[in-house]
């Protein structure tokens, strides 16, 4: 097992009338891990302040999980509740131009790292985000200021606690380390298909 440090930040927002509909973002980070509970709750409450600033207040973060290892299989080691004892924060971006975009839609950001795969191909790291904005000519592309949004976003992530980095995958560990070169805000909205994939972890170690 090797020390990286891993986030996931789960929100909600309202989908098909149901206002518990959940989606999530999964980061890596070259920095260590924190050692107790107060420093991952400053870590997970910063990188959250972060990604809060690309949703408006129809988004609420419920909950974080901490992750000290860079092996597929192992469990979080930190959970942090938002809702209790509550209220947990919101979206924190005020975006007014264009149209909103449905629930199943979400605009595309993606790091370009420093290295190739075994294929010899570029590595890339991308984020689906929903509850954006898109032109209201232009249905299909991300609304400007939505996309100003997105791209300080990045660029905030990409340096946050030591530089972005790829996770675990599975049956491809241990991961080498590597550092975002570039990033890029897709012009184009796409389909990101809200589905629930298995319980959450328990709140609870």
């Amino acid at each position: 097992m090797a020390a990286i440090t891993g986030v996931t930040l789960v929100k909600r927002f309202s989908y098909r009338g149901d206002a518990l509909e959940e989606f999530s973002s999964k980061y890596h980070f070259a920095g260590p891990p924190p050692g107790d509970d107060a420093s991952w709750s400053v870590l997970v409450t910063d990188l959250k302040n972060i990604e809060a600033a690309i949703y408006t207040s129809d988004v609420t973060y419920v909950q974080a999980y901490g992750y000290n290892s860079d092996v597929y299989s192992d469990p979080h080691v930190y959970v942090k509740d938002w809702t209790v004892p509550g209220p947990p924060p919101t979206g924190s971006a005020t975006l007014t131009g264009g149209n909103p975009v449905a629930g199943d839609q979400a605009a595309v950001v993606e790091w370009k790292m420093n290295r190739l795969s075994k294929k010899g191909k570029p590595i890339f790291l991308r984020k689906y985000h929903h509850h954006g904005r898109v032109t209201a000519s232009s249905p299909d592309q991300v609304e400007a200021g939505y996309k100003a949004v997105l791209d300080t976003y990045a660029t905030a992530v990409a340096a946050f606690h030591g530089g972005m980095r790829t996770g675990p995958r599975y049956k491809l560990d241990p991961i080498p380390a590597d550092a975002v070169v570039s990033h890029e805000v897709f012009p184009w909205i796409t389909t990101r298909t809200l589905k629930r994939r298995g319980k959450r972890p328990r709140t609870g170690n």
